[in-house]
C-alpha cells in the first residue's frame, strides 16, 4: 500500500472518530494496515477518498483453523456521513471477507448499524469478557450458516487489538 493511501486512511479515521478518539484509531489503523492479513476497504466519492474500513483476524483458541475477522475501524469522513458511503463500505467488505472463504465477522460497535448488515448480538467471548459491560455491542455476521455455532472459548485478536482499554465497553454511549 502506498504512503499516500495510508495517509488518507488515517485521515478519515482521525475525522470520523472527532478530537476525543480520532488519533487514537488513526494510529490504531496504521498498526492494522502494517499486518499482513489485514482487509482494507475504501469507498471514493469524485476523487477522495470518503471512508474506509478495516478487517482484522480474529481467532478461538480452540478453533485455529476456523478463519474469522473483527471488523474496525469503520469510518467515514464526515462531510459523506449519510450518503450511502457507510453502506458502500459494508456491502464491500462483507463481500471482501467473503472471498477469503472466512466463516464470520466480529464487530464490537454501535447496536443501531450493524444489524442493517446482518449483524447480530452473539454470546462468543471478547478477547476480555469481563469488560463487555454492554453486550448487544458484540455482534457477529455469520458468512456460512451454522459456522459460529460450534465455536467457543477464549478469542485472540491481532496483536494491537490486545489491549483490554479497546474491549471496555462501561464508558460507551
Amino acid at each position: 500500500m502506498k504512503h499516500s493511501d495510508i495517509q488518507a486512511i488515517t485521515s478519515i479515521h482521525c475525522r470520523a472518530f472527532g478530537p476525543k478518539e480520532g488519533a487514537e484509531i488513526a494510529q490504531l489503523a496504521v498498526r492494522f494496515l502494517a499486518l499482513p492479513n489485514t482487509l482494507s476497504v475504501s469507498v471514493t466519492r469524485g476523487s477522495v477518498l470518503a471512508g474506509n474500513v478495516l478487517f482484522t483476524p480474529f481467532v478461538f483458541v480452540e478453533h485455529p483453523k476456523v478463519r474469522c475477522y473483527l471488523l474496525a475501524p469503520n469510518g467515514v469522513l464526515p462531510e459523506f456521513q449519510g450518503h450511502g458511503v457507510g453502506r458502500e463500505l459494508m456491502e464491500q467488505g462483507i463481500a471482501a471477507v467473503q472471498a477469503t472463504g472466512a466463516a464470520a465477522v466480529f464487530v464490537l460497535g454501535v447496536p443501531g448499524f450493524y444489524p442493517r448488515y446482518g449483524f447480530t448480538p452473539t454470546d462468543k467471548q471478547t478477547p476480555f469478557p469481563q469488560l463487555l459491560t454492554t453486550p448487544e455491542a458484540w455482534m457477529v455476521r455469520e458468512l456460512h450458516p451454522g459456522a459460529v455455532q460450534a465455536l467457543g472459548g477464549a478469542t485472540r485478536a491481532v496483536t494491537p487489538f490486545m489491549v483490554p482499554e479497546l474491549w471496555d465497553t462501561s464508558g460507551r454511549g
